[in-house]
């Protein structure tokens, strides 16, 4: 017998005895699976019949675990299909204020229903605890997250607009109580010398999932031109004088410089703008000159300082 043959001969014999082992185990499996087993199995929990004007108010118990007695077959078919039993609400008991609770004896029968050919021993936890309140809705701020690069000698001309600037949401009271303003998704724009007109989803977190709102997304608006700086002068105004004095200032007028836009260049005279020194600062912080502050000007102007930055003054009686 050369060596093929006896590679052919050794190789049918590993074949042969491999057979006869898979086929071994095979019957010891059935033999196996034939038997009956306690076994737990994890089962998705669905709460329906809800009250009237009521709603879950924050997540209730998602799963429970289930001890069963069958056969392996049995068992091992539910251990790979997970499944889902309807919880009705209707006969759920109050504990206290919003806090509602259901016996899992209760829950029995679609328990046995979903596990045919099978005895449930028990069910984990005993007891299924939930909060149940009024759904309400109010109307939200919606602050834009936005980051905006303009292009070199590009401004934004006025403030940003948001449409629809407020939106309503609804849903459980304790979250909607809890909520003070949503947001929009980040939104990163670049180089940007025309107007803005983008379309933004609103933000919905893990504790704003069981919410509804009115509106999924808001438009952000906004114009954008070039901008050329600007000087105009504007008179010096004192507060906080001494009794009985007045103060003169050297000089009595500073000049406002400011970044506007060329469509508002001939719009603004020294009456948009009031620049005010305190003479309070000079005892509080021990200087001997007053320093004039911007507190009023328009909107539409962007980069304001003042120069001189410091003004002298003379105390008269």
């Amino acid at each position: 017998m050369n060596q093929e043959q006896k590679t052919f001969k050794n190789n049918r014999k590993l074949h042969v005895f491999l057979l006869f082992l898979i086929l071994a185990f095979g019957f010891w499996m059935l033999i196996k699976l034939s038997r009956t087993y306690t076994s737990t199995v994890s089962v998705n929990l669905n709460y329906t019949d809800l009250p009237n004007n009521k709603m879950l108010q924050s997540e209730p118990e998602s799963t429970v675990k289930v001890t069963l007695r069958a056969v392996g077959f049995t068992l091992l078919k539910h251990k790979f299909s997970k499944k889902k039993v309807e919880v009705s609400l209707k006969n759920s008991k109050r504990k206290k204020r919003s806090q509602y609770y259901l016996l899992s004896s209760n829950v029995l029968s679609s328990v046995n229903n979903s596990f045919s050919k099978s005895e449930v021993i028990s069910i984990e936890p005993d007891t299924l605890f939930f909060e149940l309140g009024k759904s309400i809705s109010k109307k939200v701020k919606v602050e834009p997250d936005l980051t905006i690069q303009y292009k070199s000698g590009y401004h934004l001309s006025g403030a940003l607009e948001v449409e629809p600037e407020y939106i309503t949401i609804s849903g459980p009271q304790s979250v909607v109580d809890s909520v003070i303003y949503l947001t929009t998704k980040n939104l990163k724009i670049t180089d940007v010398y025309d107007t803005i007109h983008k379309e933004i989803a609103v933000v919905s977190n893990s504790k704003t999932s069981k919410l509804t709102y009115s509106h999924a997304t808001v438009t952000i608006k906004g114009k954008v031109e070039k901008f050329t700086e600007r000087t105009i002068e504007v008179p010096i105004k004192v507060k906080n004088a001494p009794k009985s004095y007045t103060i003169k200032t050297f000089p009595d007028k500073v000049n406002v410089v400011f970044q506007i836009g060329l469509s508002d260049f001939n719009r603004i005279d020294e009456n948009d703008f009031e620049v005010i020194c305190d003479y309070g600062i000079i005892e509080s912080d021990g200087i001997d000159y007053l320093i004039p502050k911007v507190v009023g000007k328009p909107s539409f102007v962007t980069g304001v300082k003042v120069v001189p930055n410091k003004v002298e003054f003379l105390l008269e009686k």
